[in-house]
């Protein structure tokens, strides 16, 4: 299959891929409007206004700051290549500002999440049709279902790279799956190609294209050359990417910031000593140094409890180490709890309190829902997905969809990476639900299919309605 091939719309495929389309259009519309007000003029400080401007959920408005004024703001280990894949975006919206005056960065970006949310749908829909072989109609409605679900309703119109890796993801999963059902494996230049996207718009991510590798190779992916070639060049040649690229843009601004936060906390010791040298009645200088230094103590233990207890601290577990990257785990925020308001809650619904609040500024971790009917949903969503994979036990497909996600879950609950907002997560690893969902229905028959249909189709209207509703309403109301 050509590149033209992949990403040509089918005609079955132009009614579900036509109205999907214009559902995004929809929603990033309403982000747009929402924002453009204070977002459509050019800054001297993108980073304040669009930082402190934006507020979805856990989502960073980062991409606005790369396509405005370009510069790797992303973390340059998690997201090597995502700035530089904006580049082209940040020089069409630099040379509309020179003209209009007005900063088009949402509008552009928006463009970039329609098209990644459509073709994620559109290849969705063929993984149904072509690998897991569902009738058209229940692959448009699995395929929605997917997009009705929260947190990637709010991915594909928020200024983050989620959607993206959505995108290549199922774009992975269907290449996967045509190889292994056509018995075919993975070339090297396919492995590299789609490893250095998929990893360099999000690092983790890049180890899936290894998983697929694998099942497309079977005992041949230990293959020395397959191992060498397609698996530790690009990998070395990416983390040695993201070291270069934080000795280049990054490293010398986080030094500066260090020193000026020394600084100001050296004034601010100056300016504290002079005060109290020009009100104590103490005239002995070694014992003015001594009490200034208990009093100095007291003032930075106050300063640090306070920062302690900021949300963006206080909603942030016990790591399992502060060394590199173990900084990011967490081995204190509650397993259980997690799992039901935020894996499989929170990911699928929004809650009813709290709505698209930030963890990092004011939602508390755990949230619970106002309705019973929403854990009857999860409840149902739940045992459908664990059926669905049961149906699928015998699919390397349904087995490779599960590694990508069971990976995640190792990353998040395991290790607790992210695990305080684990739900704006959710488009790495989420669509194994409605793929079980897939073999589920294709392993069932008669009174049984129609009666599947019929909760699949109304689980999808459901979410639909609900989180759009609150999703309006948080931004408008």
């Amino acid at each position: 299959m050509s590149i033209a091939d992949l990403f040509k719309i089918k005609k079955d495929e132009r009614l579900a891929g036509g109205l999907f389309l214009l559902w995004q259009i929809i929603l990033n519309a309403l982000v747009i409007v929402r924002y453009f007000p204070s977002f459509s003029h050019p800054s001297s400080n993108y980073y304040k206004l669009f930082i402190k401007g934006f507020h979805i959920s856990g989502f960073d408005p980062l991409t606005y700051c790369v396509v405005s004024n370009w510069y790797t703001s992303f973390d340059v280990h998690r997201h090597p290549l995502l700035a530089f894949f904006y580049y082209p975006a940040y020089v069409v919206n630099s040379t509309l500002i020179s003209v209009t005056g007005l900063n088009f960065a949402q509008i552009i970006v928006a463009i970039v999440l329609i098209t990644s949310s459509f073709y994620a749908f559109i290849l969705l829909m063929r993984i149904f049709r072509e690998l897991i072989g569902l009738e058209r109609n229940d692959a448009v409605v699995l395929s929605f279902l997917l997009f009705s679900f929260s947190h990637i309703m709010i991915a594909a119109i928020s200024p983050d790279h989620f959607i993206i890796s959505l995108f290549v993801l199922v774009l992975t999963i269907y290449i996967a799956g045509k190889q292994m059902k056509e018995k075919r494996k993975m070339k090297k230049w396919q492995t590299i190609l789609l490893f250095l996207i998929t990893a360099g718009i999000s690092l983790n991510n890049g180890l899936k294209i290894f998983i697929a590798n694998f099942f497309t190779r079977g005992k041949s992916f230990f293959n020395p050359w397959n191992l060498i070639f397609a698996i530790l060049l690009p990998a070395s040649a990416m983390w040695l990417f993201g070291e270069w690229e934080y000795r280049t843009y990054v490293n010398d601004s986080v030094k500066e910031r260090k020193q000026k936060q020394a600084k100001a906390v050296k004034e601010e010791k100056e300016r504290m000593f002079t005060a109290f040298k020009d009100t104590t009645t103490l005239k002995d200088s070694t014992k003015i140094s001594n009490s200034f230094k208990q009093i100095w103590k007291e003032h930075r233990q106050a300063v640090l409890r306070k920062r302690a207890n900021k949300p963006a601290n206080r909603h942030t577990g016990k790591p399992i180490s502060k060394n590199s990257f173990m900084i990011w785990t967490d081995i204190t925020t509650p397993r259980m709890e997690t799992a039901i308001e935020n894996l499989f809650g929170e990911s699928i619904q929004l809650h009813q309190k709290h709505t698209l609040e930030d963890v990092l500024v004011s939602r508390p971790v755990i949230v619970g829902y106002d309705w019973i009917w929403n854990y009857i949903v999860e409840g149902l969503i739940f045992l459908l997905f664990i059926v669905g994979l049961w149906c699928g036990r015998h699919s390397k497909l349904m087995w490779m969809v599960f590694s990508f996600a069971t990976m995640d879950m190792v990353l998040h609950m395991g290790l607790g990476f992210g695990i305080p907002e684990i739900y704006i997560m959710a488009a790495h690893w989420i669509y194994v639900i409605p793929i079980s969902m897939g073999f589920l229905m294709k392993a069932v028959n008669g009174k049984y299919r129609q009666g599947l249909r019929f909760t699949l189709y109304s689980l999808t209207a459901y979410l639909t309605v609900y989180n759009a509703y609150l999703l309006v309403d948080y931004l408008y109301l």
